[in-house]
């Protein structure tokens, strides 16, 4: 379950990008935002499916380290939600995407240190 929930995160990411970038401030949306955006929704859906199934079953050690976890993935969700739906009512939404770098960075940087993580994985 860690693969799937590391290979739908990082697909989350790319069409993070994808859908933000064919959304023109000028222009309005591409033909491609509309179906970025709904694949965005499957893979947010999955990645907090498999993120959740993770956290639980992680619960042992670092319980307090992986619920941080959580809510930095719970937070970066809501984040991407929210500059999208700025971007889409043509509101400054620049903030919002940084945040959401940060946020997504944070998240990343406590699952690579938590023993589930792939970077301690390789010290095992």
């Amino acid at each position: 379950m860690l693969h799937l929930h590391i290979l739908s995160w990082v697909a989350v990411l790319i069409l993070f990008f994808a859908a933000y970038e064919n959304f023109s401030d000028r222009l309005g949306p591409s033909k491609y935002f509309k179906p970025l955006h709904m694949l965005l929704r499957i893979f947010l859906l999955l990645t907090l499916i498999s993120g959740g199934y993770v956290f639980f079953q992680a619960m042992g050690a670092n319980a307090a380290l992986y619920g941080i976890k959580f809510l930095f993935g719970l937070l970066t969700i809501g984040l991407i939600e929210m500059t999208l739906a700025r971007k889409k009512k043509k509101k400054p939404s620049r903030n919002f995407f940084y945040l959401t770098i940060l946020s997504a960075l944070i998240t990343f940087v406590l699952g690579a240190y938590l023993p589930l993580g792939p970077i301690t994985a390789l010290f095992h």
